[in-house]
């Protein structure tokens, strides 16, 4: 027969307890940790930012990848916001891209001295940025390519080699550290304005779906939201449709000026390159006549063309688009 030693009943109690605040403790530590800001030191953003002024650096961006980065909570609005004041303070109006995945066609849009490429249906941000690497670096100009993902750094990596540009021409920054660049720039009374709205909130009676998303965020320790694929289309395309409709001329200019940079050259060609494919694709696929496909992948193309379709639809009756950027 085994010895056991008498514990207590209530010391047995106790230490349950204990183990389960810290258990608590811990997942509440890893939620917040996951879902926080990303942070950086003030000297080492200014040393960031003096690296990429001192010689002339055109910066492309994987927008989504760095939404991505604050657990999509930085919408595409703040974003652009953020990125503008971040590029007029630092004196990089006009080489700064944010390059976006979908839009209803691929696009190019200069606003405000940023420049904002849209991928379309038929390719992504990757794809656009990947292509634009080495004709930078051909046209001598230094490119840094703001991302996280590795098969971009590794695509990129490769056309820069492919390229012939010498070493050190082509510089990455991490998603995260691009956000604290961006958020360091900013000024002391929108940081006192959002500590004092994340107050408010917080003294609030949080409701029945916001007291479940924080329990749930406790549990997993995952991000309290998860944009979908068809949201991020939505967003792409009302961002494009509203610079469009801020900048009127400028937006709709078919003359490149100095400030607009090779990207509206790139969707240009790439619009060509999909009208002339559309025009090479068989009659039955333009007709639009799902039973006369030749193969599953052309049936899936003419889906796909038609949800795009009622998608333009849809946008161009919503009118929403002059609420202008500022929202999600």
């Amino acid at each position: 027969m085994l010895y056991r030693p008498y514990t207590d009943p209530a010391s047995r109690s106790a230490t349950r307890v204990v183990f389960a605040v810290l258990c608590a403790h811990l997942s509440s530590a890893s939620a917040s940790c996951s879902t926080a800001w990303p942070t950086l030191p003030g000297s080492q953003c200014a040393s960031a930012v003096r690296e990429l002024t001192a010689v002339p650096t055109c910066l492309l961006v994987d927008a989504n990848n760095v939404r991505g980065a604050t657990a999509f909570r930085l919408t595409t609005g703040a974003l652009v916001d953020l990125a503008e004041a971040w590029a007029h303070s630092n004196g990089l109006r006009g080489r700064v891209h944010l390059v976006w995945d979908h839009g209803c066609k691929p696009d190019a849009l200069t606003s405000r001295g940023l420049e904002h490429g849209f991928a379309g249906p038929r390719q992504s941000a990757d794809d656009m940025i990947a292509a634009q690497v080495p004709l930078l670096l051909k046209g001598g100009e230094r490119v840094c390519v703001v991302t996280t993902d590795r098969e971009l750094i590794f695509r990129a990596k490769h056309a820069a080699a492919s390229s012939g540009a010498g070493r050190g021409a082509l510089r990455l920054l991490g998603t995260r550290k691009f956000v604290a660049m961006l958020r360091h720039g900013r000024e002391a009374a929108e940081c006192a304005q959002e500590e004092a709205s994340r107050f408010a909130i917080a003294q609030r009676a949080s409701r029945w779906h916001e007291r479940r998303r924080r329990k749930h965020a406790r549990k997993s320790g995952a991000a309290p939201f998860a944009e979908r694929t068809w949201q991020r289309v939505l967003l792409a395309e009302r961002l494009r449709r509203a610079i469009r409709t801020r900048e009127g001329g400028v937006a709709n200019s078919g003359d490149p000026t100095a400030e607009r940079s090779s990207l509206l050259r790139f969707a240009a060609a790439v619009g060509e390159d999909g009208e002339a494919a559309a025009e090479e694709a068989p009659p039955a696929l333009i007709a639009g006549d799902p039973h006369r496909l030749a193969t599953p992948r052309e049936c899936g193309e003419w889906v796909r063309e038609r949800q795009l379709e009622s998608l333009e639809r849809w946008l161009s009756h919503a009118g929403d688009v002059a609420q202008g950027l500022g929202a999600p």
